[in-house]
């Protein structure tokens, strides 16, 4: 998260590491303290499907209990939305539907893998990780290539259309820069293509608001606890893109977390 957590602000009581956390989730804005819960629960949701703990090893109900921590200082609404239709099968199920359990596990591990890379290996790595998850949900990729004047991070194809995907994994929560720069290369190529946008650490509510004002959206945006959702909890891929493009085209709004898409679903 990029957050310094033995700054000053975040001195508590014996000033610990857990004190130190304590302290971080006293002083920090709501939206980052939720994040924070996110990132845990990521972790933690994770190493419970690596390394295959009991259902006893932890607390299910301090797991719902942080989850409504978090929807509640991130001001999202746990309320079925009136899209309740995003949930039904799409017509692209059987291309993006779940690789079996061993193939989902590797990928899972894989991901953990790529934390421990420096920050250029992590990027390519990354690139290639996502390579081989739109392999194993039958989605036809393609790796990256460059056109002139410009890269793209690689391409699949979902029923008839054609997405371009931009991957990063940056520190920082991606902007209004980038979103815009990545939509400007997918206006440039064929009517029926569209884009799949994946930052690990998400984007910045400003960035998202900016970028969706006034202009019509043929992207759509996934993050870190998307795809970590997707594999943890086998998720149809096709599904959720689906989901993502029904919502643009309907709000046109570019990113919608896959919690609200899948309300039903306890992540």
């Amino acid at each position: 998260m990029n957050v310094d957590i033995y700054q000053p602000e975040y001195q508590y009581a014996s000033g610990s590491k857990a004190n130190r956390m304590r302290g971080f989730w006293l002083a920090a804005e709501d939206g980052l303290v939720a994040k924070s819960i996110d990132q845990l629960l990521i972790y933690i949701d994770t190493q419970i499907a690596v390394e295959r703990l009991k259902a006893e090893d932890y607390s299910k109900d301090l797991i719902e209990r942080a989850r409504a921590i978090s929807n509640r200082l991130a001001g999202r609404s746990v309320a079925k939305p009136s899209h309740a239709q995003v949930e039904k099968p799409s017509q692209h199920a059987a291309a993006g539907s779940p690789p079996n359990t061993e193939s989902l596990k590797r990928l899972q591990e894989q991901l953990l893998q790529l934390h421990s890379l420096s920050p250029q290996e992590r990027g390519f790595a990354f690139e290639r990780f996502l390579s081989e998850v739109f392999e194993l949900y039958q989605l036809a990729p393609r790796r990256s290539f460059r056109l002139v004047g410009e890269q793209i991070d690689g391409s699949f194809q979902l029923g008839h259309d054609v997405y371009l995907v931009e991957a990063k994994w940056h520190s920082q929560q991606t902007g209004q820069s980038d979103l815009l720069a990545f939509s400007g290369k997918v206006e440039g190529k064929a009517q029926w293509s569209r884009g799949v946008f994946i930052s690990y650490s998400g984007f910045t509510p400003d960035g998202l608001e900016a970028f969706g004002r006034g202009k019509s959206t043929r992207i759509v945006c996934m993050d870190g606890f998307d795809l970590h959702c997707v594999l943890t909890h086998r998720l149809s891929l096709a599904e959720v893109i689906a989901s993502k493009v029904r919502r643009a085209g309907e709000t046109n709004e570019a990113y919608v977390s896959i919690r609200e898409l899948f309300p039903s679903k306890a992540f």
